[in-house]
């Protein structure tokens, strides 16, 4: 059908922009461990003082990211090695007569497209204190609570027997897209050290530069498909918003009010409280590079991530739509050509007049701020095991929604080589085994193993990689091996090293 083809391009937009270089929704391969150095920020700013380097500078993150519970590609008919040399034919399905299937259960809806694409970035810490900064594009495309007639109705048209002449009685359904620009510094400060007792508290300040963002939140719609074309609104209350960069009354791209359509500031908060094998001991007179790494029996972390908002105030329109009772007959005859005319027309036919629905020229989208709990057990020797928790806060209107999530990870730790095994619940539900590998400089994971070798339906996909220069505790460039400083842990007198730097 024309208008679900349209609405669905419209949400799709600004996750499709930022597609050629993304980061995935955790990167748990990237973010945990004793070598994450500035990258651990992303999961707690106070992880920094925990860290086997002094200083890192951080190339790039790039990695794609999705997940729903609706639309899937069966994982018998899926091969990478195929899909990779552009030669994977999946054939199309009778149900929906494309390439790929949808359950058929009345859950309501979910799903997520996720990209966190961090380029230029680094870290530095001088003893009880640490700092970083970072760049990035992100973009998060959510939606929450749909109810399964409108998933399925969006597939199969207004002409999908089953569904009509049913009253359906929905509420709080959620859909938004936020696309932005971000610069950050972090900072983390050893505030107590008691014996072998070690806190710490961290702080993520960040200037977003929103390129565009779309909403769609319905607190309640009661309807009824009577056929193909005709809809019956009995009672509706629903706000829609956008801010694209493009010229709404002739769709061009770009618009020319320039890159960026709103600001604002974001925060992360953590603490951490670390258990270490040795008590405390003064940093004083030594160089940065001399400081020892100082190893823990456990390490639990709470955060507080991405709490803020983007305010859009350019090529912004906020819609309203309140008490609507309306008869929407040919729909089959709806044509626009631009967004201008398919929100009069919208206005018109549930309000009875085209610029009934326009409320506002502003509106402000929130971050996906979330809570974490970290958990980190040093076993013995070069092992380890986290527990992760991301549960989401909505603490805005509008907003986009970072998914739930419980992570356990084993992982083997040296300077060069580590190794991850991280099993998730996303969403609590859906079970994903996924490995990490870091070699030196390089890191590549994913979160979703099974789906890349064809064990799993295609529900999603995520897979990830990092490049940046470790340089780690207890060595200088240009002098003489200082590594007896180091933890006795890792430490081995007879392996050499190139400057400490991988």
């Amino acid at each position: 059908m024309h208008i679900n083809f349209k609405a669905s391009l419209l949400l799709a937009l600004l996750n499709i922009f930022w597609i050629p270089g993304v980061s995935a929704q955790e990167s748990t391969g990237i973010t945990q461990g004793n070598f994450a150095g500035s990258t651990s920020t992303r999961v707690n700013p106070a992880n920094m003082l925990q860290s086997k380097l002094y200083f890192d500078l951080h190339l790039f993150s790039i990695n794609a990211w999705g997940q729903n519970n609706f639309i899937y590609i069966p994982g018998a008919d899926f091969n990478l090695v195929p899909l990779i040399k552009n030669s994977e034919q999946i054939p199309k399905y009778p149900q929906t007569d494309e390439s790929y299937r949808y359950y058929e259960n009345t859950k309501r809806k979910s799903g997520a497209a996720i990209s966190n694409n961090y380029a230029l970035g680094g870290f530095l810490q001088t003893g009880d204190h640490a700092f970083a900064f970072h760049t990035a594009a992100r973009s998060y495309t959510t939606m929450n609570k749909v109810p399964y007639e409108m998933a399925v109705l969006g597939v199969n048209s207004l002409g999908y027997a089953p569904l009509q002449n049913i009253l359906f009685q929905d509420k709080n359904i959620d859909v938004a897209s936020l696309a932005w620009g971000e610069i950050g510094l972090s900072y983390a400060y050893a505030f107590r050290k008691v014996a072998n007792e070690h806190w710490a508290a961290g702080i993520t300040l960040k200037y977003l530069m929103g390129y565009g963002g779309m909403f769609a939140k319905i607190d309640k719609i009661d309807y009824m498909v009577l056929d193909r074309e005709t809809i019956k609104f009995y009672d509706m209350n629903a706000d829609f918003g956008i801010a694209l960069p493009i010229d709404y009354s002739n769709n061009d791209f770009p618009d020319s009010g320039g890159l960026f359509k709103g600001g604002g500031l974001g925060v992360d908060l953590g603490i951490t409280y670390t258990l270490r094998k040795e008590g405390y001991q003064n940093f004083n007179n030594q160089r940065i590079c001399e400081q020892g790494y100082k190893d823990y029996f456990w390490r639990l972390g709470v955060s507080i991530l991405d709490l803020g908002a983007i305010n859009f105030s350019k090529n912004a329109q906020k819609h309203e739509f309140r008490d609507v009772d309306a008869l929407w007959e040919n729909l089959k005859d709806l044509k626009f050509d631009n967004i201008n005319e398919l929100m009069a027309e919208v206005s018109d036919e549930l309000l009875g007049d085209p610029d009934a629905s326009l409320a506002a020229a502003k509106f402000k989208i929130g971050l996906p701020t979330a809570l974490s709990v970290q958990f980190d057990y040093h076993y013995k020797q070069n092992w380890y095991l986290n527990a992760t928790l991301v549960q989401p806060l909505q603490l805005a209107q509008y907003a986009v929604r970072r998914p739930a999530q419980l992570a356990l990870t084993p992982r083997y730790e040296t300077d060069w080589f580590e190794a991850m095994l991280p099993v998730s619940l996303y969403e609590y539900q859906i079970l994903r085994i996924g490995a990490a590998v870091r070699l030196g400089f390089f890191t590549i994971g994913t979160d979703r193993l099974g789906t890349l070798l064809g064990f799993r339906d295609i529900n999603g996909m995520d897979i990830y990689a990092s490049v940046k220069i470790n340089m780690r505790k207890g060595f200088c460039i240009g002098n003489r091996d200082t590594g007896a400083c180091y933890n006795a842990d890792n430490y081995n007198p007879r392996k050499k090293k190139f400057l400490g730097i991988f």
